[in-house]
């Protein structure tokens, strides 16, 4: 590799980093601003939430990374969080390939920078959105009491938003504060449903939409609603048991082949070398990544179903 290649890569490395550092900051300190009120601002900024589903693929892959980013609860934007990703890519892939002068090293090193954070992300989301399922029933007995004592389902859902805490009291108070600027009660749960995307926010949020169309007891239903849930909730928790062994096979099986290239590639270095080198070599290469890939992929999927 020649010096204006080096100076090229880092002199985009360190450009990227800087403006992903400066995004950041200015995310953290618009959410602090925004917290605590210092802004002025009335109208609520829009983003994936408000828009309709996207119809083309790269539309829907765009629209679901925001989904992921906004989410897990981060105070990041999504385009900071693109920004961040692709510097930590760029930096991991030009050290690698630095070090070690072989350019698929750096490619694979960069994919890894990539990953990294886009991983992370999806385990911070399905944390939130497990922590908010198990919460659920919780809050639908704090709403059942409120509305069994007389009150509106619009002053429990302040109660809610006063006295929950963690991710599912904050969407409370978001949906409190819609409904204080006016909105329809109606959108205030269709956008609520479309924040967190659980089945059980979903069936909570059309019986309440029924309920207000057609009358009934409210906090009968609000009660056995958290019943079901909490069985739910339960029942997911002893599958989880149930198939704990399977998923700590699959971790194993899906880390052993890359475990073992690495560790051919720093003591049998001259082994990997004939396999890089020989066309068939590459091709089984590439076919075993991507089988191994793949295989991940369709286990961790069966195991989504199962939840």
């Amino acid at each position: 590799m020649g010096a204006t290649e080096v100076t090229l890569i880092a002199f985009g490395s360190i450009a990227l980093f800087a403006l992903a550092g400066g995004l950041l900051v200015r995310d953290l300190v618009y959410g602090a601003r925004s917290a605590t009120g210092a802004t002025g601002r009335l109208r609520r900024i829009p983003d994936v939430f408000d828009q309709p589903a996207a119809q083309g693929f790269f539309g829907k892959i765009d629209q679901g990374f925001d989904r992921l980013v906004l989410e897990s609860g981060t105070e990041l934007l999504p385009n900071t969080t693109f920004l961040v990703m692709l510097t930590g890519g760029l930096l991991a892939g030009g050290v690698i390939w630095l070090a070690t002068d072989e350019p698929l090293y750096g490619v694979l090193g960069g994919l890894a920078g990539l990953s990294i954070p886009l991983a992370y992300l999806t385990f911070v989301r399905a944390r939130r959105m497990q922590a908010i399922r198990e919460q659920f029933p919780h809050v639908l007995d704090m709403l059942a009491r409120a509305t069994r004592a007389g009150q509106s389902v619009e002053q429990a859902f302040a109660l809610v938003g006063q006295e929950a805490g963690g991710a599912l009291g904050e969407e409370f108070r978001k949906c409190e504060q819609q409904l204080q600027m006016g909105r329809a009660f109606d959108k205030v749960l269709k956008s609520f449903a479309t924040r967190v995307r659980l089945i059980e926010v979903r069936i909570f949020t059309t019986t309440l939409i029924v309920q207000r169309q057609s009358g009934g007891h409210l906090s009968e239903t609000l009660e056995r609603m958290a019943g079901v849930i909490r069985d739910r909730v339960t029942a997911q928790r002893q599958i989880r048991a149930a198939t704990g062994a399977g998923r700590m096979s699959t971790m194993v099986i899906a880390t052993v082949s890359p475990l073992a290239y690495v560790v051919v590639a720093i003591f049998q270095r001259p082994h990997l070398d004939v396999l890089l080198q020989d066309p068939v070599g590459r091709m089984l290469l590439v076919t075993a990544a991507v089988l191994e890939v793949a295989g991940v992929i369709w286990v961790f999927a069966l195991m989504k179903k199962e939840d």
